[in-house]
């Protein structure tokens, strides 16, 4: 009896929920997963990044793009953990991943040619490695995959990375904000 009153309740509460995420993207004009351009604020200046770049000084790995990257809100609960495998509907806020993820390496930011540069001990293993980038309250799924290639230089600090258990990269730039 309890289970069906749990299970009716929550076929109740979560389109209210999904509605109220919507309605929150709405009122900002931000749509979650549609592509935005990866632009962020950080030392009163604006950059619009479009190349990551991961070395380990010897060799280089790249994601290029131009058109932007899937861009989600991360200012929200964290539903991913809800059982019955309900959960599972949920993307699990950036800032949870992050946690939960391995320290990799360093960040900086190369503002006069738009990109991210990560430095990490050994590249190799990252080929084919995907990658979230994060700024404030909002992160961008970026496209495509690291390949080779991406002339590595240098940039001022700008945060962290870190790697998830299935492979995919986390860049946190703390000291930064989205602009949407």
């Amino acid at each position: 009896m309890h289970r069906r009153h749990f299970l009716t309740s929550l076929a109740l509460t979560l389109p209210a929920l999904a509605a109220t995420g919507a309605q929150a993207d709405n009122r900002e004009g931000i749509h979650s997963g549609a592509y935005y351009p990866v632009r962020v604020l950080g030392q009163g200046q604006s950059t619009r990044i479009d190349h990551f770049i991961v070395t380990d000084g010897r060799q280089a790995l790249s994601i290029h793009w131009r058109s932007g990257a899937a861009l989600y809100d991360e200012d929200r609960i964290d539903l991913s953990g809800v059982g019955g495998g309900i959960g599972a509907l949920f993307r699990t806020p950036f800032r949870s991943r992050w946690v939960q993820a391995q320290p990799l390496g360093t960040v900086e930011i190369d503002r006069g040619r738009n990109r991210l540069i990560a430095r990490v001990e050994e590249v190799g293993p990252l080929l084919g490695a995907a990658a979230t980038v994060a700024a404030g309250r909002y992160s961008w799924d970026l496209p495509g995959r690291l390949a080779p290639g991406g002339a590595p230089a240098g940039g001022e600090p700008a945060g962290a990375l870190r790697i998830e258990e299935d492979g995919r990269l986390l860049v946190s730039l703390p000291q930064m904000v989205a602009q949407v």
